[in-house]
């Protein structure tokens, strides 16, 4: 075949055997010079978090100019990326100490996780192992000069791609470990590094008054070269050509991280997926394994990956530790950890866009995946800071209470959380309350009315609590209203703050059907985020009193009060009764 003409540079063995007999010698005498006056490495820390922004750098990810064939090299860069701002991000660096931009990324080509990407050589783009670090280096040369950073070491770069730093001269080339970027300043400063959908953001914080830096404009750029890459340039002779068989696999995607089967995001998902999305779920069903926790409905079976080890010894240590551990949720956020961080690593490089299950966002979010994809998010829960506001306020009405103290996460996890909401693109919920805090952001679901045979005949005056005896759930409420009006509860669970905590009240545990004989169903809940026993309350025609934090919109069967109300909440048990008893007249006076 005869080669494109159009090619910068013909590539032979001998040339290309020249080339990395050169990087070896270059790599031997660099390692040799920092063995004895080396910078050193820095740490991540808070000092400066709250500083002043001295200077901000900021750059396209994506290449308007890929084709079909090489943008995967785009992807593979940004995933490169990824890696690499995890590692930079956070660092703060002591006065007139120099920065080392390998120092503290280390050799990316043996065990760190880092995909082809796109490097430039030889006049070429073309595929490497950890290619496209030197768009982070460029950000970080850039956010140096605008700070008025002294200088070290810096490399342009031989060839100038168009749309990127090198058309303005701030750029600065990289190539373990002979050719690295370092600069230093006279006063202390923080490293803060972010991947949005579409930019790379690098900025300075100190505690110096500083202005912030602001790139020049410039009236002329720098002339971009006539590249060549090795996907679309159509020299298959060359050595250097990769084998592109599997290019109608590498597409952009979107990626289910999913993790409980709710019946309403089951319905979602299947509505919006497409042929060739992938799924991650923790564990297939197979003979062996009969849970339906993890059974989504997923047309395409080949496209789903698992996490069984994470997600088996998950269920293990739950159920092992649960009963000993008084602070559950705490215990169960670090089991999501581990599923989480094992899911991270099944994430194709490819995906662009992600559907994530909210348990396991802060972790997907701490490392670092998130970035340059747009994510939505199915929340399954309060986010933590509001359940926190909410446990207190519960804590606040009732401090007596041993168990208002579950449900606690440590403010880190907090803030990943908030950080990951905040950049999410959708809010995917059937929550009211939780559709409510993010506004415009949300998708509202239907919830998923499950399907049940007749309707309740109601031939008792008893009360179902749908629940445990549990502050959260709003036990303490339901009891006082129990003894003040002289009522008859069915309580659904078996947990309680004592076991003398009914005392005074006619209450017992349901025995089979908790439905059997009810007339009403009343949950004065805080926290709630699956009122699936409501759900079926409300297709049996059973009347629900209960509060704003479960998620349902009021009807003519259903009554929301505000969460902690007692007063609202026995007005509208107290109307409830009064409609019931003209309903009965109604009927004995036919």
């Amino acid at each position: 075949m005869i080669a494109n003409k159009t090619l910068a540079e013909n590539h032979n063995l001998i040339s290309e055997a020249k080339f990395q007999l050169k990087i070896a010698l270059l790599i031997t005498r660099r390692n040799f010079q920092d063995l004895f006056s080396g910078p050193p490495k820095f740490k991540k820390a808070q000092q400066f978090k709250n500083g002043q922004i001295t200077s901000v750098s900021e750059s396209d990810l994506w290449n308007a100019d890929d084709n079909e064939q090489n943008w995967v090299l785009t992807a593979g860069k940004i995933q490169n990326l990824r890696l690499a701002t995890k590692r930079i991000n956070g660092l703060e660096i002591p006065a007139n100490q120099i920065f080392s931009f390998w120092k503290h990324i280390g050799n990316p080509n043996f065990g760190k996780g880092f995909v082809v990407g796109r490097e430039i050589r030889e006049g070429c783009i073309v595929p490497s192992i950890a290619g496209g670090l030197c768009q982070l280096s460029n950000a970080l040369y850039d956010a140096a000069l605008l700070a008025g950073f002294e200088i070290i070491e810096r490399h342009r770069h031989t060839k100038v791609i168009k749309g990127s730093l090198a058309e303005r001269d701030r750029d600065a080339t990289i190539k373990w470990n002979y050719v690295d970027l370092r600069f230093k300043s006279p006063h202390p400063f923080r490293i803060e590094i972010e991947l949005t959908p579409e930019k790379l953001i690098a900025k300075f914080k100190s505690t110096e008054n500083t202005t912030v830096g602001i790139a020049p404009k410039l009236n002329s750029l720098l002339q971009s070269s006539k590249l060549n890459d090795c996907y679309s340039c159509g020299n298959f002779d060359c050595f250097k050509h990769p084998d592109r068989s599997a290019i109608t696999d590498q597409k952009a995607k979107t990626t289910f991280i999913l993790d409980y089967k709710w019946p309403e995001y089951d319905v979602y998902i299947k509505s919006i997926a497409a042929e060739n999305d992938v799924f991650i779920i923790p564990i297939k069903k197979n003979k062996s394994i009969k849970t339906d926790k993890y059974n989504w409905s997923i047309k395409n079976i080949a496209n789903i990956k698992s996490v069984p080890f994470a997600a088996l010894k998950r269920a293990f240590l739950m159920r092992l530790l649960s009963k000993s551990k008084n602070n559950v949720f705490s215990l169960m956020l670090r089991l999501d950890k581990r599923v989480a961080k094992a899911s991270a690593q099944k994430i194709p490089v490819e995906s662009t866009r992600l559907v994530i299950s909210q348990n396991l966002l802060p972790f997907l979010w701490e490392q670092g995946v998130l970035g340059g994809r747009t994510f939505d998010v199915l929340m399954t829960r309060l986010p933590m800071e509001k359940l926190h506001e909410r446990l207190d306020l519960a804590h606040a009405n009732y401090p007596e209470s041993k168990t208002l103290n579950d449900f606690r996460a440590p403010q880190t996890l907090i803030d990943l959380e908030n950080a990951a909401l905040t950049k999410s693109r959708n809010i995917i919920t059937p929550h009211q309350e939780i559709a409510d805090i993010f506004n415009n952001k949300s998708v509202k679901l239907d919830w998923v009315v499950p399907k049940v045979q007749g309707i309740n005949n109601i031939t008792t005056n008893k009360i179902l609590f749908p629940a445990s005896a549990l502050g959260r759930k709003g036990a303490y409420e339901m009891k006082r209203l129990a003894i003040e009006l002289n009522l008859s509860v069915i309580i659904a669970g078996k947990a309680t703050e004592d076991e003398n905590f009914w005392d005074g009240a006619d209450a017992r545990i349901a025995e089979g059907n908790p439905f059997d004989d009810i007339s009403m169903v009343i949950y004065p809940a805080y926290v709630e985020h699956q009122p699936r026993i409501l759900l079926k309350a409300i297709a049996l025609g059973i009347p629900v009193i209960t509060t704003t934090a479960v998620g349902l919109e009021p009807s003519d069967k259903v009554s929301i009060v505000p969460v902690g109300n007692y007063e609202a909440l026995k007005d509208a048990l107290n109307q409830l009764l009064k409609k019931m008893a003209r309903s009965k007249n109604l009927i004995s006076n036919r």
